[in-house]
This record gives structure tokens, sequence and C-alpha cells, in this order.
């Protein structure tokens, strides 16, 4: 029986630059235990950051945090604080905002804006340096002054980050935010593979790598969020898609990296050249390995997608009588959408816990290049199963495809103070009837805790095989 998986996701002493293209030695001294910190006697100096800002062309930042507009002190500001709170919903301002990562707990939830602070704003886990890095330069640069004064370095990108990893107290900060460029490669060969290709930067966000589909009419694989980075950490952790069911993982489509590693080199990794970075760059865990500057990805002639949406709500005027057969719906939801994922498609799904033992559940299941009428057709069954658990609930007609590849634009994001778990569940949960109940078991069991922890649980299904990934094998010796 041919195997296939799914993910349920629940994100210089003084220096002048120096450019290092091949391998050099590092440093013989023995690194102390801890990194210096800002105040230590051995922290650099005014003249030290200085010179460095002048090796890397004037990029070295020092930002304030921006909601220090609001709360007393010399930066008070009541229009820019109010700005903060609720004007920026349309615009980038904390999309590019040097310090600013989505997750305010991270940080410390030190400088949150708010029009009634509660003490003073401090800098908490912010970096005290930003490179505002726009070549490999700035962050090779940032790099060899990170290592050489015993300085803590972090990687930030867009700013999707939930677990705290690019942010660091005290450290230096290399921005990739600005690694914007795009190239289109009608034709590229490497090993095995000969077809289109397109080169990212790190910084290059979802929402540009579609009008870069858009313009070439072509796909891309891409992640589904509009602002989060189209290489870097998505790419470096997995980076899973709408279409990964169709052409694998962000890590499959890599065919070529540009990475700036520890010692300050600038290399080149792929399946000929630095094969064990190549392997380990594609999700081994972002800058675990190095500071990934661009990427040369596959692309493929373009397709189109459509979904089919479902929600179950089990309440007062929901469409679900009771909680037994609110649950007997959501366990028919998951186990039919192994099929969808067989057929190359993707699912997103939320349980939120409502007030008095309530629940609504909402889905959608995506199809890259079925038909309407075909994509109807084949969730008919599942509704079919509604039926019987006693869900009467009409199959929707489903409307005309959309490009995958379509333009967008990337704006709106703002810092939230959400706390996540992921789980990975293999398909063997899927195939062994005991499993598959032990894991909506523990699903329930996780939404049911939401009630008083204030939480949700999000899935997401995807089968990115070794097959739909263009390998027969797990081997570095062909993308």
């Amino acid at each position: 029986m041919r195997r296939r998986h799914h993910f349920i996701f629940l994100y210089l002493t003084s220096l002048a630059y120096r450019v290092t293209s091949a391998v050099n030695s590092l440093p013989t001294r023995a690194d102390p235990e801890c990194k210096v910190f800002p105040g230590d006697a051995a922290w650099p100096s005014e003249s030290d950051w200085a010179r460095l800002n002048a090796s890397i062309d004037g990029v070295l930042l020092k930002p304030k945090p921006a909601a220090s507009a609001c709360y007393p002190g010399p930066d008070y500001n009541q229009a820019q604080c109010q700005f903060l709170i609720s004007g920026t919903s349309s615009t980038r301002f904390w999309l590019d905002d040097p310090l600013t990562e989505l997750a305010q707990w991270t940080q410390g939830s030190s400088c949150v804006a708010t029009l009634t602070p509660a003490g003073n704003c401090t800098r908490g886990g912010f970096p005290e340096y930003v490179v505002n890095a726009t070549s490999a330069k700035h962050v090779q640069g940032a790099v060899n002054f990170a290592r050489d004064n015993n300085i803590r370095l972090v990687i930030k990108n867009t700013g999707h980050d939930f677990g705290g990893r690019s942010v660091g107290a005290g450290s230096l900060s290399v921005w990739t935010h600005w690694l914007k460029h795009t190239e289109f490669i009608p034709s590229y060969t490497i090993g095995e593979y000969s077809g289109m290709a397109v080169r990212i930067g790190s910084g290059v966000e979802a929402w540009e790598v579609s009008n870069l589909m858009a313009a070439n009419n072509i796909t891309v694989v891409a992640a589904g969020c509009n602002t989060v980075g189209g290489t870097g950490g998505w790419l470096s952790t997995g980076g899973h898609s709408t279409v990964t069911s169709t052409f694998g993982l962000g890590a499959d489509q890599a065919l070529s990296l540009e990475v700036v590693t520890a010692d300050g080199n600038l290399v080149t990794a792929d399946p000929f050249t630095n094969q064990d970075l190549f392997w380990a760059m594609r999700g081994g865990g972002g800058s675990t390995y190095g500071i990934l500057i661009s990427a040369i990805m596959k692309a493929y002639p373009p397709i189109s997608i459509l979904s089919s949406s479902l929600s179950l709500t089990v309440s007062s005027t929901g469409n679900v009588r009771d909680v037994e057969t609110f649950w007997q719906g959501v366990a028919a939801y998951y186990r039919f959408a192994a099929n969808v994922l067989d057929a190359g498609g993707y699912g997103f799904s939320y349980i939120y816990p409502m007030a008095n033992n309530t629940y609504r559940f909402t889905t959608s299941s995506s199809f890259p290049g079925m038909a309407p009428t075909a994509a109807r057709n084949f969730m008919q069954p599942l509704y079919d199963t509604l039926g019987r658990v006693g869900i009467s609930i009409a199959n929707p007609t489903i409307g005309s495809a959309r490009p995958y590849g379509s333009p967008r634009g990337g704006t709106g994001d703002r810092p939230v103070n959400t706390r996540y778990r992921s789980r990975l569940l293999p398909r063997e949960n899927w195939e062994d009837d005991n499993l598959f109940n032990q894991t909506m078991k523990a699903i329930r069991t996780a939404a049911e805790g939401g009630f008083e922890n204030n939480f949700y649980f999000h899935g997401t299904l995807a089968s990115p095989t070794e097959e739909v990934a263009g390998r027969s094998k797990r081997s570095t010796e062909t993308p």
C-alpha cells in the first residue's frame, strides 16, 4: 500500500567589515560561557559600533520600540499611539518595523501599544542593534562582528515568529526583510531537474511571490499567509502551502541556496556543493545552520484552485443539535480529509470553544486543478456521512476557480499575544481506526480545555510526499 503522510499543525574587538567567500578559520579563543551583554566591560564601545556601521554602508540601526509613543517619557506621542492601536490595519507599519515580531509575549510584553499603559516601556527581548540588510555584505559584516565580540545574534525576516526565535535581549539582529530580489528563470538545469525556476530573496513575502507568479504565468510554492517570507524561516522549517499535496513542501522546491555561515562566508549550497548544508537548510530549522540570502526554487505551469467550505456550530441557533453529534461531524470531516489530500488537495480548519459548552468548527478544502462540478461531486460522500450522524447540511455549490498566482497586496498584520503548541500527526493515525479514535479524543480534550484557557484548535492538513515533490527516494543527490 502506498504510504502518504499529512500534517496537522495545532510558526570586534573593533573590526572593519570583512568579505569572506572561501572557508577561513574561526578565532581560536575559547568562547566564554555567556554572551556579552550591554553594560558588561567587554560590550563594544560606541566607536566600535560606528566602525561597524561605516563598514556596512550605514545600515546599522538602534531603533526604539514603536510603542514607546504610548508611555510617559520623551517619546510619548498620543496621536502616534492612537495610530498604532487603531490605524495600522491597512498599512505595513508593523511589518516594516525593524524590531517588531508579531507576538508580544516572546518579547516580554514590556512595551505594548495601549492607551492605558502600566509602568514604563522597556526594551525587554528586543535587540540592541539591527542591521538592516539589503545585501549579503551586510549580513556578513553582522555575523563577523557578533562572533568576534561574543554578542548574541538573532535573525528576523517578516516578523512572523510566534516562538521568540527572532528576538533576544542584548543581541544584534540581522533583519533580512529588505532582501527583496526576485527573478524568473525560464530555463534552469541542475542535477536531474530541468525546467523553470525563480530566484527569491529571503525577505520576499508570499504576496510578492504571488505577484511574480502572475507576471510570468507560473506557479511557485508559497506560504498561504500573504506576508510570510517566501524563503527564510518558512523554507528552512519545511514550508507548508495550499499546494503542498500537489508539489510538496517549500523545502522540496529549493534547487540552490545562497547562505552566510557562522564563519562569515557567503556560500552556495546545492546537491553538488556543500551538500550537507543544502540538506540541513531544507527543514533543519530557521537560522540554525546559516542565514539564507536567497533561494533558487522550482517553478511550474500556472494552476488554479477552488475550495469548498464547511461550518458546524452546536448552539441554540446552530446547525448541530448537541455536542456529541458535533464531534461526530468534526471526526467525519477529518477522516474524509485523507481523500482530499490523496487528490492533491489541502485542508484548513479551526475548532472554537464558545460559551455554555458550545463549539464552532470551520474548514475549507482546496483543490488545485479540479473543475467545480468534479470538486462538488468529490465532496458529496462527506455530506452523506454527515447526514447519517444527524447533521443535515447541503453540499454547497462551488464557485469558479481562481489562479493560484494572482496579484495580491501585503498589509494589515499587527502584534498579537498568541501562544501555541504544534503537533505533527502521521497518516498512520488515519489508516487505523483505533489510532484515529485516539487522535480525535486528543483533539477534543484539547478543544474542551479552551473554555478555561481561552485557546482554540487549528488544523492544517497536507500530504507532502516524496512522490509529489518529485523524489523517488530520500536523497541529497538530486533536488
